[in-house]
């Protein structure tokens, strides 16, 4: 065993279940599954210890689309007195295509961005004490972001660049489940990149990375049993072979090596696609956007002084 902790949010099922099935068994990691739903959560631990008797995984509560949940989650963690060398950033929702009306948390945050990017923005800065104390113990900590293609709206018909006047899409006749999904990755990547930034020096790496395209996952449940349908099939079974589609154990290894594995550390501020650093969207790079949100994030997340976050973005070289 590596003596070594990791917390894996949204590890109950998909890719996060797989991310942390292969840290716990392969990597020897101590294994905190952060879910949403403890039965399936425990259904998982379940599954990983039967396969992996020895394996160390425990069980917490974790909803990411309420902040408050966020912090009941940090303070039990802490108060648990245990180290923390790696996060994975994984759990996601994905609303229908179709759907054009917004579902608002008890917070008043668009449930896609907080669930994708504001619960986890939290999360990580809660963190973040704990992960730069690992870093200078053991010289390596590691944050990874779980992001997709889908965050490039040059790839995708119908959706627009990220707006910062209209962040959560509540201007008349502009939400839909895709482009709040792409903002959402989008601003994965760009928290990814300027946290990087911000935490130079310090020894804990920031990288995202898109694990590809995987049809199996139950991230589109909220679609239609006909498009659900027809993507398993024609996408995982017939593309499958021809390497457009992976599996889920696939992508949770992906995503368990960029955490874990010696090849990848020292390296931060990346955007990987199996296995090797790419070169994510355009509209990712643009600094001034990627400020803009930062700010944004800070203010809907209700950080400030108190929770450490000035201190530490006041390493940004923006």
């Amino acid at each position: 065993m590596t003596g070594r902790v990791v917390i894996v949010t949204g590890a109950d099922r998909g890719i996060g279940y797989e991310t942390a099935r292969y840290m716990a068994a392969e990597g020897g990691y101590d294994v905190v599954l952060a879910c949403r739903d403890q039965e399936k959560g425990q259904n998982a631990i379940h599954q990983i210890k039967k396969d992996n008797p020895s394996a160390l995984v425990t069980l917490m509560q974790l909803d990411l689309s309420s902040l408050t949940s966020v912090r009941d989650f940090v303070t039990n963690f802490t108060m648990k007195k245990r180290k923390l060398h790696v996060l994975v950033n994984n759990a996601a929702v994905k609303l229908s295509s179709t759907d054009l009306t917004a579902k608002p948390t008890r917070d008043q945050i668009e449930v896609t961005m907080a669930t994708n990017y504001i619960g986890p923005f939290l999360l990580t800065h809660l963190l973040l004490d704990l992960l730069v104390t690992a870093a200078h113990m053991t010289g390596d900590a590691r944050i990874v972001n779980v992001t997709c293609a889908e965050h490039d709206h040059e790839k995708l018909p119908g959706v627009t660049e990220l707006d910062v006047d209209n962040f959560q899409l509540t201007k008349k006749g502009t939400f839909s489940g895709l482009q709040a999904y792409k903002n959402s990755k989008l601003c994965n990547i760009l928290f990814s990149y300027q946290l990087a930034d911000s935490l130079s020096g310090t020894g804990v790496s920031v990288n995202c990375i898109n694990p590809g395209n995987i049809p199996s996952t139950q991230l589109e449940s909220r679609s239609s049993k006909v498009k659900r349908g027809l993507k398993l099939v024609c996408l995982h079974y017939l593309l499958r072979c021809a390497k457009f589609t992976q599996t889920k154990k696939q992508a949770g290894k992906q995503v368990a090596l960029l955490a874990s594995s010696d090849k990848y550390k020292g390296s931060t501020g990346c955007y990987y696609e199996d296995g090797v650093a790419e070169r994510s969207s355009i509209e990712s790079y643009d600094r001034e956007l990627r400020q803009k949100v930062w700010n944004i994030s800070k203010k809907i997340a209700g950080l400030g002084r108190d929770d450490g976050f000035d201190d530490i973005s006041l390493h940004s070289t923006v």
